[in-house]
């Protein structure tokens, strides 16, 4: 992927993780994304971030995806304090919205400090992780296209 096409992907997921983390609705992605969803498709559907948090909690599991179509799929993603990460690279690009917490995320070379409202992009087969967690960390996950193992 080209480095403006990155960009213009970057900067749609990042309006997709704001409208969401707001609780505002999200229009599906279709095939041929003219203003309709694809067929048995719904044209939108509406999350509640406290209630995402909440199920993903209750679940008792660090990863819980509540949203999928071909192009796109979104979880919730939970480390608490002084946990170890264990993911390794994904095939697809992602977007991490920090809802709660404090950790830093290293994406191969780089290291970013995140805190609630941060919005880091991770680019498709880089070695990340999250380390040094201080607070318990929450955070909303954008695979682009949907995560498969």
């Amino acid at each position: 992927m080209a480095m403006n096409d990155r960009r213009h992907f970057s900067q749609g997921v990042v309006a997709a993780a704001m409208a969401a983390a707001s609780g505002l609705r999200i229009r599906e992605a279709s095939a041929a994304d003219d203003g309709g969803g694809a067929a048995g498709t719904p044209q939108s559907k509406a999350f509640r971030l406290p209630q995402l948090v909440a199920d993903q909690a209750k679940a008792g599991e660090e990863w819980r995806e509540f949203f999928r179509v071909p192009s796109l799929s979104l979880g919730v993603y939970a480390l608490k304090k002084g946990a170890v990460d264990k993911q390794s690279p994904h095939k697809q690009d992602e977007i991490y919205y920090v809802v709660s917490g404090r950790a830093t995320l290293s994406v191969e070379d780089e290291h970013h400090a995140v805190e609630a409202g941060s919005v880091v992009y991770v680019a498709a087969h880089a070695q990340h992780r999250f380390h040094d967690i201080t607070e318990d960390l929450t955070m909303l996950v954008f695979f682009a296209p949907a995560y498969q193992d």
